[in-house]
């Protein structure tokens, strides 16, 4: 369980609203498990917590009798987008893709009036985290849409406007799994043991030998999906890792800090009260791994402005991508 692999940003997940009827009682609540890595924990407040390997899904439940039905949250809509203003930027616009553009696609782009292209070619040698490609011009709109038929949302498509304040641009599209589909179980107790059955198999409620450790990370992950709903600003480090500097086996809910940072104007770069000169050339500073945020980056939440639904049987794609395979397209 303390390796356990969060595919669920909490950048984007939806709000934890406690429901205080049709719920379980305090007797009843708790953690059920198959073996030591997956299981689910359901909470008197009408929440649960789906978990496994590489699997971790928040949602609500109601109850009937001794039926319980699940309905696991999913983002509010299928692609994101973040944006901030560079100033290395002289003309056009940075774009850069998260890897799920290409390893949950195929995906499609559409720029102001143009055709709607693939974002990456069909056999694309891919294997990074991200994929950047710079456009000579600033477009007015932007459309992004996916035509794998097991997602979840409703609409396929969602359309976004670019503002010219912003000229640098993070693109994330959310992949969905089965484990979010709304799913039932009925549960019962016999012999002092008390058992979860669904279609994920048999729950059984860990009456002893909790693992603490885990049910503190579970706690604290729920209550920072909360504090982060409805969050419009992002902060990254300038190798895209979010700053949040949140530690889910930790009370601590305030290791990172925007007000420990000076902006740097010319740069619109934060710079750690701790390393910041004034006067200092900062275009050039990068920071020295992974983990370092010395350096933060302030993006954006760029709001949506429609979903539609694209019926890939009737819609002519462009015969260019994005993304060649040999360099992405330039305009």
């Amino acid at each position: 369980m303390k390796n356990i692999i969060i595919i669920f940003l909490l950048l984007f997940s939806n709000n934890i609203i406690a429901q205080q009827t049709n719920t379980m009682k305090k007797s009843t609540s708790g953690m059920y498990g198959q073996g030591s890595q997956s299981g689910i924990y359901i909470y008197d407040d009408g929440t649960f917590a789906l978990f496994g390997y590489a699997t971790l899904v928040l949602g609500k439940y109601t109850l009937k009798d001794n039926q319980i039905n699940f309905v696991p949250d999913i983002p509010k809509q299928i692609f994101t987008i973040l944006g901030r203003k560079n100033p290395n930027i002289k003309i056009g616009v940075k774009l850069t893709f998260s890897a799920a553009f290409l390893n949950d696609g195929p995906t499609y782009i559409k720029l102001d009036n143009g055709p709607l292209i693939n974002t990456f070619d069909e056999d694309y040698d891919g294997g990074s985290s991200d994929y950047i490609t710079e456009l000579p011009y600033h477009p007015k709109t932007i459309s992004l849409a996916q035509n794998t038929v097991n997602h979840l949302f409703r609409y396929n498509t969602n359309t976004f406007n670019l503002s010219e304040n912003n000229n640098d641009f993070m693109l994330f599209y959310h992949r969905t799994i089965s484990e979010q589909k709304p799913f039932s179980a009925t549960y019962k107790t016999e012999k002092g043991k008390t058992t979860l059955q669904s279609r994920w198999g048999e729950f059984r409620k860990f009456e002893t030998n909790h693992d603490p450790e885990f049910e503190t990370f579970l706690n604290n992950y729920r209550r920072q999906a909360v504090k982060e709903k409805d969050v419009k600003v992002f902060y990254f480090n300038d190798q895209l890792k979010t700053a949040k500097g949140f530690n889910h086996l930790s009370e601590d809910f305030s290791i990172f800090d925007i007000n420990n940072y000076v902006l740097d104007e010319v740069t619109n770069k934060f710079i750690h009260k701790n390393i910041y000169k004034k006067g200092t050339d900062y275009s050039k500073a990068l920071v020295s791994d992974y983990h370092d945020e010395s350096y933060i980056l302030k993006y954006y939440n760029i709001d949506l402005n429609e979903q539609s639904l694209t019926d890939f049987g009737k819609v002519k794609v462009g015969t260019k991508a994005l993304f060649e395979n040999k360099s992405p397209i330039k305009n």
